[in-house]
């Protein structure tokens, strides 16, 4: 019986420390460039040098571009730049190519080097989120 109760401490204590808590998520943790995991596309750069200076609390997100129905080429919908607070695990964006100064929050997670972050940039702000996606550092 006794084997039995230290094999069952012994699995509880492993699946405990199997479970990675959350790195703490702010402004420091976040600068640099982040690109997407999977189809490697999207890049969100935080607080962006301008002039050698970081921009704080700026976030600048590159999609790529493609031709628009009169064949011009552009940015992708969601590219630009985006005015950005930390509140605990939601981290709220204002487009800075709006003329709205709404801020809409999006669900973020630091854990293991890797960023989870809702997906606000695909549809273009202030939309809601279309999934949840992997961000690695560059």
């Amino acid at each position: 019986m006794r084997i039995v109760s230290t094999f069952v401490s012994l699995f509880l204590s492993l699946g405990f420390l199997a479970c990675k808590p959350s790195d703490t998520v702010s402004p420091e943790t976040l600068t640099g460039v982040w690109i997407e995991s999977s189809a490697r596309k999207d890049t969100l750069i935080f607080n962006p040098l301008y002039q050698g200076t970081p921009l704080p609390n700026t976030l600048r997100v590159d999609r790529g571009k493609e031709l628009n129905s009169s064949g011009s080429l552009l940015p992708k919908i969601g590219s630009g730049l985006y005015q950005y607070e930390l509140q605990g695990d939601t981290i709220l964006v204002q487009s800075l190519f709006s003329s709205s100064l709404k801020r809409t929050g999006y669900r973020i997670e630091l854990q293991g080097g890797k960023l989870k972050l809702e997906n606000f940039f695909e549809l273009g702000f202030n939309q809601p989120a279309t999934a949840t996606r992997t961000l690695v550092r560059l």
